[in-house]
């Protein structure tokens, strides 16, 4: 019971109340909903049983009852040779037919299916015996009658009642399940109509349950309170809702009357207990204040001589606040030329700063023509070689114009021509000689200065790189020079804010020695009044005293009303 309570956990009664009124309802509609399918059901079974079973029952029976008909209408139309009964036979094959399609669409079964195969036949016979008894053959009609038409007509008609016969048994087995089913479901209509109805009383007495336990714990919380029992356990308040809002407030107001009550003994207990310290520090208040009066006199007399030494103090004073005018003066003066230090330190700073990028340019400039120089003394060597390969050219030609002119000499007149020619290109060749001695000469002469020139600037690139080195560390020394004047300009700086803030203080210090002069003197009045307030006090106090009795026995009424309540 504890565990299906536990399903009623809501955050609102009217929640509660709206699910517990909902699961009756649901309960209803859901016995309503079976009572409407079954109903439904059995109708269906029974719409079966009419619609179909007992239709082709019916078209059965007729079929067989058809099938005697027409054969009386052919024995009489054999027997009285009457037009009528063939008409009669020829107008009922129509309905026939129609019977025959009727019990086809109603049942697919094999047994049906022959019978009409065969009544087919049998309606191909009766067309032979209409044929042979119109063409005079009357034995012959009579004779197909007898041994065909007959025989397969009552075979028909005893296939027709079989199957009327075996829809009778299926119609009256469908009727028994129908009713079964229908006893069963009025059964089951009971047991769930139960089950509804206890559930519903379940549902209700479990919401009422749910509903008043908790209120009746809360009844009974409250009668305790009433009787000023406040140490019970809080209630535990098991839902969300407004029941449960209402325990946890019955809790709360339990707790905070308590420590209401708590708080209302201790405050009691500590008024009984500084009534006492008050009735007693009223005694000593009275008896001190018959000192201060002894003690005023004795501080109007040191009031007095307080003023005195307070206008010596002030003469003082102004002598010290002049000397510090005369201090703040030097510091301003001091102040001002510092300003031009550093003003010139910053200019000798930025100079600095010119000259060694100017020496970094030039160090570029000389270190860029060092390799140019060097440079042009490979280019120097490069020369020489052709030099050297000229003139193994011209040494060469020199050769070979020797040699033709020897040629020539041996070809004779022939050769003439080409001796002078020979010649010319030899003395050419002396020439190229010459040209590439001298050319020689003056390529070494090059290379020699090219080297006294690449040694030089070898050596004024040193010293440049000295030279900038020495100007990078003058630079350094210069911006130490210049942060240390800055501090220095800074510590002047404060040096003369704090010498200010002295000569405005010792003027401040002058004016409050004034007034504490002033002041001391009216200190000394003030104590004379003070000496007579003090005797007020005193008769003042024993009112206060008076007062603090009254008090104490108040808290002791207010200790007897707490002890009523169970903390």
């Amino acid at each position: 019971m504890k565990k299906f309570s536990n399903l009623f956990s809501f955050k609102t009664l009217r929640a509660k109340i709206l699910f517990c009124f909902s699961v009756v309802i649901v309960l209803t509609i859901l016995l309503s909903g079976f009572t409407i399918y079954s109903i439904n059901e059995i109708n269906s079974d029974l719409e079966g049983i009419i619609d179909t079973e007992l239709e082709l029952l019916i078209v059965e029976e007729k079929l067989a009852y058809d099938m005697v008909e027409r054969e009386s209408l052919i024995r009489g139309y054999l027997l009285f040779d009457s037009q009528q009964y063939k008409d009669d036979f020829q107008n009922g094959i129509e309905a026939s037919i129609a019977l025959e399609n009727r019990a086809l669409e109603l049942s697919d079964s094999d047994e049906l299916q022959v019978l009409i195969d065969k009544k087919i036949e049998w309606g191909t016979l009766t067309d032979e015996v209409f044929a042979e008894f119109e063409n005079g053959n009357e034995e012959s009609a009579t004779e197909i009658t007898e041994n065909s038409v007959q025989p397969l007509g009552n075979e028909l008609i005893a296939g027709f009642n079989e199957l009327a016969s075996e829809r009778e048994v299926i119609i009256q087995e469908l009727g028994d399940t129908v009713k079964a089913n229908g006893d069963f479901i009025m059964i089951l209509g009971i047991v769930i109509s139960a089950l509804v109805i206890v559930l519903g009383i379940i549902v209700a007495i479990a919401t009422a349950a749910s509903i008043t336990r908790p209120l009746r714990m809360v009844m009974n919380r409250m009668q305790l309170v009433a009787n000023g029992n406040l140490n019970q356990e809080p209630l535990q308040a098991k839902t969300t809702d407004e029941i449960g809002q209402l325990v946890t407030a019955t809790n709360d107001m339990s707790e905070s009357m308590r420590n209401i009550m708590v708080k209302i003994n201790d405050v009691s207990t500590t008024v009984t207990a500084h009534s006492e310290e008050l009735t007693q520090s009223a005694n000593e208040v009275r008896s001190g204040t018959e000192q201060i009066s002894t003690t005023m006199e004795e501080l109007a007399s040191g009031s007095e001589t307080q003023a005195n030494q307070s206008g010596e103090i002030s003469s003082m004073m102004a002598i010290y606040t002049k000397q510090l005018e005369e201090v703040n003066e030097n510091a301003d003066q001091v102040q001002g030329e510092s300003s031009q230090v550093i003003q010139m330190t910053s200019e000798g700073s930025t100079l600095m700063d010119s000259s060694m990028n100017q020496m970094e340019s030039i160090d570029t400039i000389v270190q860029d023509a060092v390799q140019k120089v060097q440079g042009l003394d490979v280019q120097s060597q490069e020369i020489s070689k052709l030099v050297v390969v000229i003139r193994d050219i011209a040494d060469q030609t020199n050769l070979l114009a020797l040699n033709a002119a020897i040629e020539a000499a041996r070809a004779g007149e022939h050769g003439r021509g080409f001796a002078v020619v020979a010649d010319e290109v030899r003395k050419l060749a002396e020439q190229v000689a010459h040209s590439v001695t001298d050319i020689s000469g003056i390529v070494d002469n090059i290379q020699n200065e090219f080297s006294i020139v690449t040694t030089s600037l070898n050596s004024g690139y040193e010293e440049v790189k000295h030279g900038t080195q020495q100007i990078r560390l003058t630079g350094e020394k210069f911006t130490g020079i210049q942060k240390s004047v800055s501090e220095m300009i800074d510590n002047i700086n404060n040096i003369t804010a704090n010498v200010s803030e002295i000569a405005s203080n010792s003027q401040k210090m002058n004016h409050a020695i004034q007034e504490i002069a002033a002041v001391s003197e009216e200190s000394a009045a003030g104590i004379e009044q003070t000496s007579a307030s003090s005797q007020q006090t005193s008769s003042s106090m024993e009112e206060v005293a008076g007062s603090a009795d009254e008090l104490a026995k108040l808290a002791e009424e207010l200790n007897g009303l707490v002890g009523q309540f169970k903390l």
